[in-house]
Order: C-alpha cells, then sequence, then structure tokens
C-alpha cells in the first residue's frame, strides 16, 4: 500500500472507528458534525490490551502496554529478534467489507481533487462526510452489482435535459456495468447530488438577475438527497424527478421542450419543418431567429435553438417560486400585462394589468392578500416627489398644495398626500399586501391606458383593470360582498374589508407559457430578464 493510501486510509478507518462509537449507522441529525467524525477517542479502546500487542509507550501514550511475560530459554540465551508488531489500524480495517475499504480509500482522492472546481470539491467534501457517517457503506453498490435505485436513477440522469438539467459536467456510470467500481460509486453520488440541486435552481441565484427579484431558492441538502434517494429502491427515478417543479405550468412548457427536440432530431437539415414549428409557437414575441446555437464551446456542447432557450430560461424560473403556490391564489404575469385568480386549479377571473416601466420594474415576489381600502389616500413616494413632482412645480410646495395635495412636514421632510377623490391616482380601490417593495394593486383614474397592448406605464406598482369585479373575484364566493356592495362604500374616507383569509399572490415573470389551446406563447423579455437568465445558464443572450 502507498503512503498516500495509507494515510487515506487512516483519516477514513479513524472516521469509521469514532462513528462507530459515538453513533448508530446514520447519526442525527444528518450529515453528523466534523467533531463527532474527526476526533476519535483512544484507538485501544476497540480491543484487548492484554490480546492485542501494541507500540512502546513512547510511541503512543495512548495505547496500554499488558505486563511483560518472564523471558522463556529453551535452548540458549542469545537474544532473539521481536517479532514484527500488527498495526492496530490494519486489524480495523480488515475487518471493512472489501466494497467499503475500496470506497474510503478512492474517497480521499476524489474529495480533495484540484482538478475540480471549489464549489464542487465543497460538494464533494459534504457527500464524504454522509459517507464517514454510514461507515463507507456504499450507497448503490450491494455484492459487487449496482442496486435497483442506482439502476432507476441512472435511468432519470440519462433524462436531465429534459427539463432543462445540464449535467455533461458530471459523467454519470452506465447503468450497464457488471462490475460499477468505487469510483462509479461516487460519480454516480456527485450526479445524483447536482441533479437534486440543479433541478431546485442551484444554477441561477434571482438577485443576481436584478435586486427587484425577492424570489428565494430552498436548495436541499446534497448529502440528504443522495440518501433519499438511494433509499428509494425502484422509484428512485420518480422521486430525483421530483426535485423538480410539480406546477401545471412547468410541466407545460416542459413538454413543449421535449417536442421541440423530437421534431429538430427527426427533420432533416434541409427540411423547414422544425423552423416552421418554433416560429408558429411566437405570439407578440420580439424576434427570435430559427438557427440553433451552441450552449457552450466543444465538442460535447449540444446546439440549442433560441425558441428551447426561452423555455429553459422560464422553466428556471419556475424554480424560484413556492413549491405550493395554494389551491387559491392570484397570479400576475408582468410580461402578459395580466392577472388571474385560481380556485381549485381553474382561473375563476382574468383581467388586465398596467405594470412597471422598463426604468421602474415591479418587483418580483410571492406574498398575500390581506385586505382592501375603498377611497385610499395615495402616499407620494419621495422618489416621485423628487424626481416628477417637485421640478413640475418648480419647487413652489404651495403650488403643489393648491392642485389638491394636503402637504405636511414631518421631522423636518416634506411629505405629499392625495386625498380620496376620482383623480387620486390610486382610484377608487387598492388591494393590500404588505412587502419589502411597497408595492400593491390599485386602481387608476387614466382607464384610457387599458387599451394598449403594451401596458408598461406605472413606477412600480400594477394598476387593474375593472378593479371592483376583482374585488368580488378575491374575497370570494360566500363572502358576501358582491361588486355592487364594494361599489357602494364610494365616498370621502377610506373603508377597510378584511379578507376572510389571507390569498397567496405571486407575481411572476413568464416570458414563454403554453395556453388553453395548448399553444406555445411568448412574450418580449420586458425587462431583459430572460437574457439574463438565459446567459447565467450558458444559453446565449
Amino acid at each position: 500500500m502507498t503512503a498516500g493510501a495509507k494515510a487515506g486510509r487512516i483519516f477514513y478507518v479513524a472516521a469509521a472507528i469514532a462513528s462507530a462509537l459515538a453513533a448508530p449507522a446514520i447519526a442525527e441529525p444528518y450529515p453528523p458534525r466534523r467533531t463527532e467524525i474527526f476526533e476519535p477517542p483512544p484507538l485501544v479502546a476497540l480491543y484487548d490490551a492484554a490480546r492485542v500487542p501494541t507500540r512502546a509507550p513512547l510511541d503512543n501514550p495512548d495505547f496500554a502496554v499488558a505486563d511483560a511475560a518472564p523471558a522463556a530459554v529453551l535452548f540458549d540465551a542469545a537474544p532473539r529478534a521481536e517479532p514484527a508488531q500488527p498495526d492496530p489500524l490494519d486489524l480495523a480495517w480488515s475487518l471493512q467489507p472489501e466494497e467499503n475499504r475500496d470506497l474510503a480509500a478512492a474517497l480521499d482522492a476524489w474529495a480533495g481533487d484540484a482538478a475540480v472546481t471549489p464549489e464542487r470539491r465543497r460538494l464533494r467534501a459534504t457527500l464524504a462526510t454522509a459517507y464517514a457517517a454510514k461507515k463507507f457503506a456504499p450507497f448503490w453498490i450491494e455484492n459487487g452489482e449496482w442496486r435497483a435505485s442506482a439502476r432507476a436513477a441512472l435511468a432519470r440522469l440519462a433524462r436531465a435535459a429534459d427539463d432543462g438539467l445540464d449535467l455533461r459536467a458530471y459523467a454519470a456510470p452506465d447503468a450497464g456495468e457488471l462490475a460499477p467500481t468505487a469510483a462509479d460509486e461516487l460519480a454516480l453520488s456527485e450526479a445524483i447530488a447536482a441533479y437534486a440541486l440543479q433541478a431546485r435552481g442551484s444554477r441561477v441565484d434571482p438577485e443576481s438577475i436584478s435586486h427587484l427579484i425577492g424570489a428565494k431558492t430552498a436548495l436541499p441538502d446534497p448529502a440528504r438527497a443522495v440518501a433519499d434517494i438511494a433509499g428509494a429502491g425502484e422509484t428512485a427515478g420518480d422521486a430525483l424527478h421530483a426535485y423538480n417543479p410539480a406546477h401545471y405550468g412547468y410541466q407545460q412548457l416542459r413538454e413543449k421542450l421535449i417536442g421541440l427536440r423530437a421534431q429538430r432530431a427527426s427533420a432533416p437539415a434541409s427540411d423547414g419543418r422544425y423552423a416552421a414549428a418554433e416560429s408558429g409557437a411566437q405570439s407578440d414575441a420580439l424576434p427570435i431567429a430559427g438557427r440553433s446555437k451552441r450552449r457552450r464551446a466543444g465538442p460535447a456542447a449540444a446546439s440549442t435553438s433560441r425558441v428551447e432557450a426561452e423555455i429553459i430560461a422560464n422553466m428556471e424560473r419556475w424554480r424560484w417560486l413556492p413549491r405550493d403556490l395554494g389551491e387559491e391564489r392570484v397570479e400576475v404575469n408582468i410580461p402578459d400585462f395580466e392577472l388571474a385568480v385560481v380556485r381549485n386549479g381553474e382561473v375563476t377571473h382574468r383581467t388586465r394589468v398596467i405594470v412597471g416601466k422598463e426604468t421602474t420594474p415591479t418587483p418580483i415576489f410571492s406574498n398575500a392578500l390581506q385586505y382592501i381600502i375603498v377611497n385610499p389616500y395615495w402616499n407620494v413616494p419621495p422618489s416621485i416627489l423628487k424626481k416628477e413632482m417637485l421640478p413640475k412645480a418648480n419647487g413652489d410646495v404651495a403650488a403643489i398644495a393648491a392642485s389638491g395635495f394636503n402637504v405636511s412636514y414631518r421631522g423636518g421632510k416634506l411629505v405629499v398626500r392625495q386625498p380620496p377623490g376620482e383623480r387620486n391616482a390610486l382610484g377608487r380601490i387598492k388591494f393590500m399586501f404588505p412587502n419589502d417593495f411597497s408595492v400593491y394593486l390599485h386602481d387608476t383614474p387614466s382607464r384610457n391606458l387599458f387599451a394598449a397592448s403594451h401596458r408598461a406605464f406605472s413606477h412600480g406598482c400594477m394598476r387593474v383593470d375593472a378593479p371592483f369585479a376583482l374585488a368580488e373575484a378575491v374575497l370570494g364566493p360566500g363572502s358576501g360582498w358582491s361588486e355592487n356592495r364594494v361599489r357602494r362604500l364610494i365616498g370621502g374616507s377610506e373603508r377597510y374589508i378584511n379578507l376572510s383569509k389571507p390569498l397567496p399572490i405571486h407575481i411572476e415573470y413568464f416570458t414563454a407559457y403554453v395556453d388553453e389551446g395548448g399553444r406555445l406563447v411568448l412574450r418580449p423579455d420586458l425587462y431583459g430578464y430572460s437574457a439574463r437568465v438565459r446567459t447565467a445558464l450558458g444559453l446565449g443572450a
């Protein structure tokens, strides 16, 4: 055994001994802390000092030494050479199954491979901890063969591209391998962990696209993901696929992606059917070329058309949404300029909205509608006051007050409010879901703007067409609040209506979706977010 292999063996055997003394096969919480793994007690605890020869005390004071027996003289008193003393680590090593010994030896070089990225080294270190916690028993190999969970997981990995994932950097082993090795075991664990992370959205940090994206991806523990998939048996493939969004909108885009790729694969290079299919998928979209582009340089890069890339970018943004959107909810799709109320999986109300201009984008986040205000005051945001209102009035605060605004000073700062009325910038009603971005849904006196097809005119809030009909829709059947009853509250003072329970609301950004007729619809990339996501995924700008 080489010195390097022995050093690696010592490291992992010590970890296994500590784990055996301190915890069951897989300690809880999972994975165990490093201190529980890498600070073993004296190794003599595993052996009977009266039976196991040991090193001299000066070599290792932690080892007990049995009392020396009197020397026996058989034929002469000439000193004899001392027999070689067995190494306790060798004894412990010999107790491990061969698969475990091979895996522990391979882990050392694999986890510390300097040729991989720091991110992958961190991932491998996490997985190495998981193996140490189970005393280096394989997840995927048993008696020299793949387990059923391994074969099912490998089949799912082979179809990772169906979900827009890119695992080309993680070379999964061959499912047909008759005698998988320790290297195959580790490669499979890493590929599965990478799949689970990518499926949950690890490739793109939403905040890196824009600080106005409040979505947060909840990434799984890769070690736990590997353990869970390994324990799923023949259903491991389905369990792995479940890390992708289950939302209907995501699944529809996935089917379109698979269909487009199948068309491209079956159509000859000179056949225009695939390009025609892409062209027919567009609706009010910016020009999108049908020719293919390389995802990444190099001979292993797969070609991806612009429409396919746009679908993948939108599938990625589905990963930013909560896993549970709510059976009853409100969804606003910014590029589509539309709001939908969903109950029991069906759209029960749909209306047009006006969203933020390109220079003042509407934020993207999830929250919950809590109450409605009829006859709202408009508290003029400081940014609008400074950049628009004061310059327009030539800095004359009295002129602002004369135009119908309430003007006051609080803490030395100018505060401007517009009272309820027909001219109020919020119209007659607004829908509140308190959030960090201070945006909401509201009515508007400029109703003519809803006739435009491109409705990006606001400072960030969303203006709603037919707001009193929306009020009835969000208050819900059985609430007793009809559109006409809400209208009767119109007056000169603010009136509040609380929802019986908070209604989830999701402000989304989808430039590609499948409509009720099964057609792929593409919308303009209003804020440029889709282009940034494509770039982050290596799909081109």
